[in-house]
């Protein structure tokens, strides 16, 4: 198994993006259905939840018809930005259980999980949905859901022509209508990196010379998805790196946006959905994780704007332009990103941030 991204062109309107996400490292404790880990009243559910548009997909076609055909409570703990704060999760199973059942993990994430044993493994036998999920997206964790694009953002009546290129962000009619991704600054990083050197790596002072730049351009640095759809709305940006969802969601509001992926390369990343050790509800955490792998709840991602890797779900011509993942000839710019080096690099990375953003 390797922990950088892996993406096949080999794929018809049917089907969808492969990615080299599996099993096979350094094992957790194993999942087993026993109520003596059940909260006091297994009726009650804790997860986290995204904001913005994101999060109230997640209300409406993940969450309520969950409970409403468990007949459970659910109990939210809203996110800033999308990433699960998994060193508080460490400490809070340290001392005896964590604050949620169910967690969202990115791909470097899901390594952090593995090295300190945090997350439940998860059999195959206890998600019978694995049955129509490709298996290159079913990890001993969990399945990796949500299959997200990143690449440019653009108001198609204030930018013209369409950009093709990462450097349309740094050209000088556009100064004062730009924003960058803060939330998570490794893909703005590497993306400076593919705009001037073609490659993600390294990250370096050429990289934060390219960011100093810009940074006259800027009307913000965006830390959640949130923020940016304001930005858009506000008519405060014309462009900015984003993700494809939100861009779909936005053009439904009637906004005039468009997702370009630009010549020199853009990411693609999924999340993994599995359960922390020492939940206090691990059966119906299980229970929501493959009542969401079922194709009536992934085609509803797709018509959201997201990927997904349920062989069931079929495309219209237009999801599958606004999934990005289901056209072979894009997925072919797809750059894997090595995520043990995201991980591994993650603090030094946010000095060199920090200090650039107080320089």
């Amino acid at each position: 198994m390797t922990d950088k991204g892996n993406f096949s062109s080999k794929l018809s309107r049917r089907t969808v993006l492969k990615s080299a996400a599996g099993a096979g490292a350094a094992l957790a404790t194993p999942y087993f259905f026993v109520k003596a880990h059940a909260a006091s009243d297994p009726k009650v559910v804790r997860m986290y939840n995204y904001d913005g548009t994101l999060g109230e997909f997640y209300d409406k076609h993940w969450y309520e018809p969950f409970a409403e055909k468990f007949d459970v409570k659910m109990d939210f703990i809203r996110l800033k930005g999308s990433r699960a704060p998994l060193e508080k999760i460490q400490a809070q199973i340290a001392n005896g259980q964590p604050e949620t059942d169910v967690f969202p993990l990115h791909p470097d994430q899901l390594i952090f999980a593995r090295r300190n044993k945090i997350a439940m493994e998860i059999p195959r036998s206890a998600i019978p949905e694995y049955e129509n999920i490709y298996d290159e997206f079913i990890t001993e964790f969990g399945p990796c859901l949500v299959l997200w694009s990143y690449g440019l953002a653009y108001n198609t009546e204030l930018v013209d022509p369409a950009p093709t290129s990462w450097k349309a962000l740094w050209d000088p009619k556009y100064a004062g209508k730009v924003a960058l991704n803060e939330g998570l600054k490794d893909q703005t990083l590497q993306m400076v990196n593919l705009a001037f050197k073609g490659s993600p790596y390294p990250v370096d002072e050429e990289t934060f010379k390219h960011l100093s730049d810009i940074r006259p351009h800027l009307v913000a640095l965006w830390s959640s998805g949130a923020d940016a759809e304001q930005l858009f709305r506000n008519g405060e940006i014309v462009m900015s790196p984003f993700w494809n969802g939100r861009v779909t969601k936005l053009k439904s509001e009637g906004l005039p946006l468009a997702f370009a992926v630009p010549d020199e390369g853009f990411f693609v990343r999924h999340s993994v959905y599995g359960v922390p050790l020492n939940a206090a509800n691990p059966e119906m955490g299980i229970e929501w994780i493959n009542f969401v792998c079922g194709e009536e709840r992934q085609k509803r991602m797709v018509e959201f704007g997201y990927g997904t890797p349920n062989k069931l779900v079929e495309h219209t011509p237009e999801q599958a332009k606004a999934v990005i993942v289901a056209d072979p000839e894009v997925v072919k710019k797809a750059v894997p990103e090595d995520f043990t080096k995201i991980l591994d690099n993650s603090a030094a990375w946010t000095d060199m941030w920090n200090k650039w953003k107080s320089s």
